[in-house]
């Protein structure tokens, strides 16, 4: 197994690297112009780093230290010292936009895991394995797409999960192709105010996982006559209004039926099931499969 980790640095460590290099620089400098005074540089850096000082209050940060430098303005060297100050908060408005670009929370991965098949053990390893590396408080899924041969060997696969962390959410991609080969990266990070809804309307990623590991391949694999077979997942609910010929579902003992349409809308997630030549071209068959359904506690609306 072979592991590559990104360099275990964040943007934030570079940030408070950043303040104390130019603060002792400029202390150094400034202690050189001031009047005499006794242990100026220590005074200078104080005023720095109370300069940077905050206070959350109802998710904004106040820059209490830099409001106190006010309070405890110096008469000697008083000019030296506001630099001092005025280089502790312009690092405190630094760090509020740190979590924008700061993604180094997970860390990117890949590894050797060798053919995967959805019809034996491998494909329960790879989820297991997936579920361990990822360990968040919850995991949704915003999209996915898996291409597999009518045997069910994985060719490719790419989830974008949204991951839930004790402070933010986390857009993670994972993706696996025929080199058996499975990596991990990040692509985002949103606070937990602004992706909160979001984040409630996608299904868990272990319903995704489950509606396809507990329903028979052959039920998909029967529904077309290509070489190779994709699977794609919306995270996101969908309104159903109307059936046809190409719309089926996930019935309770977990086979593939046609699907049918009685009195109210369907609230339901779909996988769109289609198939592909070996050139990874679309043939033109085209199935929706419903699973996840708002109807699984009432009578079944299936054909039996």
């Amino acid at each position: 197994m072979n592991s590559q980790w990104g360099i275990d640095v964040t943007i934030q460590l570079y940030v408070w690297l950043g303040f104390i290099v130019i603060s002792v620089l400029l202390g150094v400098r400034l202690n050189q112009l001031k009047e005499p005074e006794p242990r100026f540089f220590l005074k200078f850096l104080f005023y720095s780093l109370l300069g940077i000082v905050s206070f959350p209050i109802g998710g904004f940060h106040i820059p209490i230290g830099f409001l106190l430098s006010f309070l405890f303005f110096p008469k000697r060297n008083s000019r030296y010292k506001w630099y001092g100050a005025l280089v502790g908060f312009f690092f405190f408005i630094v760090l509020l936009f740190v979590p924008l670009f700061d993604q180094s929370g997970f860390r990117a991965e890949s590894q050797q895991i060798g053919a995967v098949s959805i019809q034996d053990e491998s494909f329960d390893r790879m989820t297991n394995h997936i579920m361990r590396r990822v360990n968040g408080e919850a995991i949704k899924l915003d999209r996915s797409k898996m291409v597999l041969t009518r045997d069910g060997e994985l060719q490719s696969l790419e989830y974008l999960l949204l991951v839930e962390r004790s402070s933010s959410f986390q857009q993670i991609r994972i993706t696996y192709d025929e080199t058996g080969e499975l990596s991990y990266q990040q692509v985002d990070e949103l606070n937990k105010e602004s992706g909160r809804a979001f984040f409630e309307k996608l299904v868990d990623f272990e319903r995704v996982l489950s509606a396809v590991q507990d329903t028979a391949w052959e039920d998909f694999a029967d529904r077309v006559n290509a070489p190779l077979i994709q699977l794609s997942f919306d995270g996101l609910y969908d309104m159903y209004t109307y059936e046809n010929e190409v719309m089926l579902m996930i019935n309770r003992e977990g086979r593939i039926v046609k699907f049918w349409l009685q009195r109210d809308p369907v609230l339901a997630n779909s996988i769109q099931l289609s198939g592909l030549t070996r050139e990874n071209r679309p043939t033109g068959e085209r199935y929706i499969i419903l699973y996840n359904y708002s109807i699984h506690q009432r009578e079944d609306l299936t054909d039996q």
